[in-house]
């Protein structure tokens, strides 16, 4: 964990920020309107209410225990090895993908100057790009390696560009619309899709992979000043913020398209440049003046992005092995107090997933179902500690917590389930392999093998992706087989999910077990400075 509390409200805030407003504002506005059309904007909408119910969860137990890496450590506390690593698998995954991601939005924008950085069709990186990408990781990776305190000083002044830079982007283009008096074309329907593809906008437009910046502050609690009040602050503070930024820039781009861009239907909006869509929706726009600060902003939003999120994913990684699920080395700190190991490991990891995920758009579904099922921990552990620990001082406490961690669980497994059949059948092959690390581990070391897996706290996952697998497999989302129909199941999703947490609920750690990682945490959390 890092020895000292450096990070002000602000600099927390400004934690998250940076990470909603990476590539996100350059694509999602553009997928979005593909899968919902003008009701893109309900999507937004949707997408932040359903994330900020979640956010709360992580709130709650953020303030109350700030970890360095806390959504990885807490369920150690709750439901044991087993759990904690199964969840610090995928939270690590999509953390760690989430950087080569960032990174691949930035060549995208960058093909309209330099188009053999990757291939015009999928985005595929080229050798060229590759080469280019691997610097931009390098930097990254550094960076975090050198400074945390560095670090979020320059976020907090690149985060104030990255708010102003879309928001002279969304007035330009909001005059010239103004001057064409058709906000959105006239003969479109606002909703050709139905509430089946608001949804889909969710899962698979980007909404989910934009909004999932809100954790940077719960995994940087440890770090935090007052983390009671500046959690909250930085958490709600943060979705508020980048909600009304992208609810503007999707109002910007509906207005900006002409007749032409949408005469096959929404689904096939025809842009130019789709590699980097507001340079078309400028250019067609005769806005040409402000395409630099549109590439300013194209670099800078998602590589800030990518710093907070090698920040996150290498405290992900330092605290499964601080749980003793994997190797000591990744827990050891450099002289500056940074986990060095951990974040060489992940930019060794985040340049092998250029090659099977070519393009933005293939690396953002990959992560959608990955950053939907970590969410799912959130409810499960802020009910399990109302059991476990119900005395123990909460700086925010949710009302209603039966209630809420209910409907923060459903909403997780309506993401995930929005998501698609097409990506909710390749998790198990992140499960297996992640089974096969921990086991392979602890087959190797006698240490790791002597904590106990806490297999009854357990029991629930198995029926829990079961469940989910099938529900998708039979559902309407993602070349489902259309079995269980639009509505009959949500209705089914629902059912299973009260099910799934009462059991979770029910099979949680013991409040002693509970109560001596708590005490144990007493004497590692810092003060601040």
């Amino acid at each position: 964990m890092i020895q000292k509390r450096s990070l002000s409200p602000n600099g927390l805030l400004f934690t998250s920020v940076s990470a909603i407003l990476g590539s996100g504002w350059m694509f999602s506005a553009y997928y979005t309107s593909q899968l919902a059309g003008p009701a893109a904007i309900i999507s937004w909408i949707i997408g932040g209410i359903v994330l900020a119910i979640i956010a709360f969860t992580f709130a709650e137990i953020s303030a109350m225990l700030p970890l360095t890496g806390s959504s990885v450590r807490v369920p150690q506390y709750t439901h044991g090895t087993l759990v904690a690593f199964i969840f610090s698998w995928f939270i690590w995954l999509s953390y760690t993908a989430l950087v080569p991601t960032e990174v691949q939005g930035v060549i995208q924008y960058l093909t309209i100057f330099f188009p053999t950085l990757a291939m015009p069709e999928t985005g595929q990186l080229t050798h060229q790009g590759y080469l280019t990408a691997t610097i931009l990781m390098l930097l990254i990776s550094s960076i975090n390696i050198y400074s945390l305190r560095w670090l979020i000083h320059a976020n907090n002044m690149l985060t104030v560009m990255k708010i102003i830079l879309p928001l002279i982007i969304v007035i330009s283009i909001f005059i010239v619309a103004t001057l064409r008096h058709h906000p959105i074309y006239p003969r479109s329907s606002f909703s050709p899709y139905g509430f089946h593809g608001v949804f889909a906008a969710i899962a698979s437009g980007g909404i989910i992979f934009a909004f999932n910046g809100f954790k940077q502050a719960c995994e940087m609690a440890g770090e935090a000043k007052n983390p009671g009040k500046a959690l909250p602050y930085a958490i709600i503070g943060s979705i508020t913020i980048c909600l009304v930024i992208y609810l503007l820039l999707q109002f910007a781009f509906l207005a900006s398209l002409q007749p032409s861009n949408i005469a096959q239907g929404w689904a096939q909006i025809q842009l130019r440049h789709s590699n980097s869509p507001f340079t078309t929706i400028l250019l067609q726009d005769h806005l040409q003046g402000i395409l630099p600060l549109l590439y300013i902003g194209a670099v800078i939003g998602p590589l800030a992005a990518a710093l907070m999120y090698m920040a996150s994913s290498s405290r992900s990684l330092y605290a499964t092995s601080a749980n003793g699920s994997l190797p000591s080395f990744l827990h050891r700190l450099n002289h500056q107090g940074n986990p060095a190991s951990a974040i060489f490991v992940n930019f060794c990891v985040g340049m092998l997933m250029f090659t099977p995920l070519p393009g933005w758009k293939a690396m953002v579904t990959f992560l959608t179902s990955l950053m939907a099922i970590s969410y799912a921990i959130g409810p499960i552990s802020f009910l399990a500690l109302r059991y476990q620990i119900p005395h123990q001082s909460r700086l925010l406490k949710l009302p209603l917590p039966r209630l809420w961690s209910y409907v923060a669980f459903f909403l997780c497994n309506c993401l995930a389930f929005w998501s698609g059949w097409d990506i909710i059948s390749k998790l198990s092959i992140a499960i297996v392999a992640g089974i096969a690390v921990m086991f392979g581990y602890r087959a190797i070391n006698s240490t790791a093998n002597s904590i106990p897996l806490n297999s009854r706290s357990a029991l629930w996952l198995w029926p829990y992706f079961a469940g989910l697998t099938l529900i998708s497999y039979l559902g309407s989302f993602g070349h489902g087989l259309d079995i269980l129909h639009f509505g009959w199941d949500i209705i089914t999703l629902f059912f299973f999910s009260v099910g799934i947490m009462w059991l979770a609920t029910h099979l949680r750690l013991a409040p002693e077990e509970t109560q001596c990682y708590i005490d144990d945490l007493e004497h590692q959390i810092p003060t601040s400075h």
